[in-house]
């Protein structure tokens, strides 16, 4: 909400918990058919994407993101030839995966169109990589989307908003079952898994949705500056390989690019996977 016409507001965990940006101009508002989607020009951290009032994207902090949803699973990943992006109508982590030459085509499924096109107007860094012949947009459902594919995508990434409203079922086991179907024999999926300390959603039982369809399950954090709390955590749930096993042929490769990139390096990777006990306890193990 609006504070003054000078602060934005976001209220979180049961509205005993609030962030809040000063902004110097509104750059956009409009109701889309599924939700209302906002831009703010803001004193700290520049451009703010908000859908339904919930900060979503921002032009300081938005590579983090970015980077860890695309870069972990394709370094595990020993075959990355076809990935779907469930959401992500923000472009950033498109942005991301296009940066391999052996990724063979990227599917994102947005379910609202019009945060592609606002994204396009307002965040072009992050939807620079939506013009790569190897991108397909489809404007559909991801929970209807995955139900119709099996043994398809070596990596699926469920870049979701909370799980409320049209989002809550992409947290369910019987999607992380049809996400796992719809994967390859050794496919990964990748999702955003909340904040711990500030737990409105039931971080515990997102984890255990993942344990019923997946061997291997596994969290990690990084730091979002724009999110509840800061402190954000992902879900790494893999058919084969644990998120700390590198494909040891794309080490070269990934040497090279971690140059140009802002957050991911191989040795943040190895060690993302490390946690700490409150972390451990609050997904369950």
């Amino acid at each position: 909400m609006m504070l003054d016409n000078t602060w934005f507001v976001e209220k979180s965990y049961f509205e005993k918990f609030a962030m809040a940006w000063k902004v110097r101009k509104k750059l956009h508002s409009e109701q889309s058919k599924f939700q209302k989607i906002e831009v703010l020009q803001t004193e700290s951290v520049g451009k703010l994407l908000l859908l339904d009032g919930k900060t979503m994207v921002s032009e300081i902090d938005e590579f983090v993101y970015h980077e860890v949803m695309a870069h972990i699973p394709y370094m595990v990943a020993r075959k990355c030839e076809k990935v779907l992006i469930i959401g992500g109508g923000d472009g950033g982590v498109v942005r991301e995966f296009v940066k391999h030459k052996d990724i063979k085509q990227i599917d994102l499924v947005e379910i609202d169109e019009r945060v592609i096109e606002v994204s396009k107007e307002f965040f072009p860094e992050c939807t620079q990589g939506l013009d790569d012949p190897r991108v397909n947009i489809l404007a559909e459902d991801g929970i209807a989307f995955i139900k119709s594919k099996t043994n398809e995508y070596d990596v699926i990434i469920i870049d979701s908003t909370d799980p409320e409203d049209f989002a809550s079922g992409l947290f369910t086991s019987e999607f992380y079952k049809n996400v796992s179907n719809a994967l390859t024999e050794e496919g990964i999926m990748m999702n955003q898994t909340e904040n711990p300390f500030l737990d409105e959603w039931g971080v515990g039982k997102i984890y255990k949705n993942m344990r019923a369809q997946f061997p291997h399950v596994q969290s990690f954090t990084a730091p979002m500056l724009i999110y509840p709390g800061v402190f954000w955590t992902f879900g790494f749930s893999s058919k084969k390989y644990q998120g700390t096993q590198l494909n040891p042929d794309k080490i070269r490769h990934m040497q090279s690019l971690e140059r140009s990139l802002k957050w991911y390096n191989t040795e943040w990777h190895k060690g993302a996977f490390a946690l700490s006990n409150f972390h451990k306890k609050k997904i369950g193990l």
